[in-house]
């Protein structure tokens, strides 16, 4: 069974602040069993840095995730993390 995780970024998506917000979806096979969404704590100035922000908050969820699945047995050699920047 693999772990996959997907990462977004809407770049000053709130029209007040002008921050922006990251996005991140974790599967285990096909089973969706972590996300989040969370308005980012500084404003950005390109879409990518915003996308490195979600990105490393994706991570740093993965990294949680492989630690606790490896106690119940799961091994994983590699983890897949899919990032938009479009």
């Amino acid at each position: 069974m693999a772990l996959t995780a997907y990462a977004d970024a809407d770049h000053a998506g709130c029209q007040d602040t002008r921050r922006s917000t990251s996005g991140s979806a974790q599967f285990l096979g096909d089973k969706l069993v972590s996300w989040s969404s969370k308005k980012q704590k500084s404003t950005t100035i390109s879409t990518i840095e915003a996308e490195y922000i979600a990105m490393y908050g994706c991570y740093a969820q993965i990294l949680w995730m492989r630690s606790q699945l490896t106690d119940y047995g799961f091994d994983f050699d590699k983890i897949p993390m899919y990032c938009d920047n479009r």
